[in-house]
């Protein structure tokens, strides 16, 4: 593994951050405060940025863990699979979600499943990557009880909102600001056969869509889904409205970057 000073660790820091922002005005509160661990790393695999989540997580602090590499929280027989996934960041390929180990500061194996992501820079360069963790919903919610509303939790057949966003970051923050409001949150997903996927398993009163996602294709599928299930939803998209397709004229729109207190009013008015 290539070695860094500090001065190479503050520029790639930097880079990353100034890509990460730049994506969405939320994105650095949402990384901060978000009930999922969120780590970035230069493509490399050294530790950039480090949420309080993290932290929770692993019991190891942002000074203990910034400029150092992530592998000292990945036990020794995984940390092939740290190495297969930072090489196919650099190489520009997709990286699917992997279950693994976490090793805490204290020793214990924690069983999450991750999402890696590259971070651009403004010239589409990968600068850094950022490293999502899924804890297993009931560790989740017994390391997190106080972020939801118990009126709501406890409630059955409690409704619940459908995220359809191919950027990792971005939709990770939409899922965190609507569940830290009570609301449960299925996804994020980022393509129309998983979001349909889930729509066959799962309850939904409300969609939140991207309208046109990476792999070049749009939403409208899922949309016409939902509107033949009677199943409301919003858009959200950077792209000139006359781009889009007919079946989102009607439905609420929301521009990136969002406004939480927009969207999260909008969505109180569904449920209301």
């Amino acid at each position: 593994m290539p070695s860094f000073n500090q001065e190479d660790i503050r520029s790639a820091e930097h880079e990353a951050g100034a890509a990460l922002t730049g994506s969405n005005a939320l994105l650095a509160a949402i990384v901060h405060s978000a009930s999922n661990p969120i780590i970035g790393m230069d493509i490399h695999g050294t530790v950039l940025s480090w949420n309080e989540a993290a932290a929770r997580l692993v019991g190891r602090t942002a000074s203990e863990m910034i400029g150092h590499p992530v592998s000292r929280i990945i036990p020794y027989d995984r940390r092939r699979e740290q190495d297969n996934m930072l090489a196919a960041i650099r190489a520009g390929t997709p990286v699917s979600s992997i279950e693994t180990q976490l090793l805490t500061a204290s020793g214990e194996e924690v069983t999450v499943t991750m999402t890696t992501s590259p971070v651009l820079d403004t010239g589409g360069a990968i600068v850094a990557a950022s490293l999502i963790v899924h804890e297993p919903a009931h560790d989740r919610r017994s390391r997190h009880t106080h972020l939801h509303h118990p009126a709501v939790s406890n409630m059955p057949g409690r409704r619940t909102i459908l995220v359809v966003e191919d950027e990792a970051l971005i939709g990770l923050g939409l899922a965190s600001m609507l569940e830290n409001h009570g609301f449960e949150v299925i996804g994020p997903v980022g393509d129309v056969g998983s979001a349909i996927a889930l729509l066959d398993r799962h309850t939904c009163g409300l969609a939140i869509l991207d309208i046109i996602l990476r792999s070049g294709e749009t939403s409208a599928p899922l949309a016409r889904r939902l509107k033949a299930d009677g199943i409301p939803f919003f858009v959200t998209s950077g792209y000139l409205a006359e781009s889009q397709p007919a079946i989102f004229d009607e439905a609420p729109s929301f521009s990136k970057p969002v406004r939480a207190h927009s969207l999260v009013a909008a969505v109180q008015e569904v449920f209301s």
